[in-house]
């Protein structure tokens, strides 16, 4: 994708799922997050509460963040959006992938093939959204 937009920065991630990057509103190509299961933790002070799939992107999202955008809609842009694995030399963690293997995100139908199969693990393995065992947060 030569020329493609390009966003690198710190993310706040919002209420709504979305990361506010660079001034402008990113959604996770490939990843729809569920608005619907709400908790609070207790990580920061005050208390967030919230969506629970976006109190574990909150937690999931560390350092700076960079996004490739593939699309643009009128009111935000989609994004491949990516940070530092844990070995910082090794290959970037895609936040929409990590998400739907946590079980805390769909693959939506535009999603790459890989995000579907992560989303079967996440099934069978009932994490998140998906069954009965859930992410610990804190």
């Amino acid at each position: 994708m030569a020329g493609a937009r390009v966003l690198d920065g710190l993310a706040i991630v919002q209420d709504d799922g979305s990361l506010s990057l660079d001034g402008e509103k990113v959604w996770l190509h490939g990843a729809s997050i569920p608005l619907f299961v709400r908790t609070c933790t207790s990580i920061e002070r005050p208390p967030r509460c919230g969506s629970r799939s976006v109190l574990v992107l909150a937690n999931l999202v560390t350092g700076f963040v960079h996004c490739q955008i593939v699309r643009q809609h009128p009111d935000a842009l989609e994004g491949v959006c990516t940070q530092a694995g844990r070995d910082s030399f090794g290959p970037r963690q895609d936040l929409a992938a990590e998400l739907i293997l946590r079980g805390w995100a769909l693959a939506t139908p535009d999603a790459p093939s890989d995000y579907f199969a992560l989303q079967t693990i996440a099934q069978s393995q009932e994490a998140g959204i998906w069954g009965a065992k859930q992410i610990n947060i804190r």
